[in-house]
């Protein structure tokens, strides 16, 4: 498996830091090397839904907000992988990625799902 990807002409490094069976998010970060000034998109996030073959980029504060809220989840208590997805789904439906600004917080997804 190749650990680079272009996007909009600027080649970036993949770091997978979460992989579920429907999921992955990779850490993205760009190759300075290559001389790209200016570049809106320098180190972000990819969301890669399996099943519906979808990907959403995600950088700035939005990035900031999921890798932050992709922590609060994992060190809740008797958290797991369909809390995970749950959040993960939320997120690509509304993109707001803090969970503050969830519709459900993380408590109302556990129980929906228990």
């Amino acid at each position: 498996m190749r650990d680079y990807t272009y996007l909009d002409a600027g080649r970036f490094g993949i770091t997978n830091i979460y992989r579920t069976k429907r999921f992955d998010i990779d850490r993205l970060d760009l190759n300075w090397s290559s001389g790209y000034d200016n570049r809106d998109f320098v180190r972000g996030f990819r969301i890669v839904d399996h099943d519906d073959g979808n990907r959403v980029y995600v950088h700035g504060a939005d990035a900031d907000d999921l890798i932050f809220s992709m922590a609060h989840i994992n060190n809740q208590e008797n958290s797991g992988e369909k809390d995970f997805e749950a959040y993960i789904l939320e997120v690509l439906e509304s993109k707001k990625y803090l969970v503050a600004n969830q519709k459900n917080t993380v408590d109302q997804v556990k129980e929906m799902l228990h």
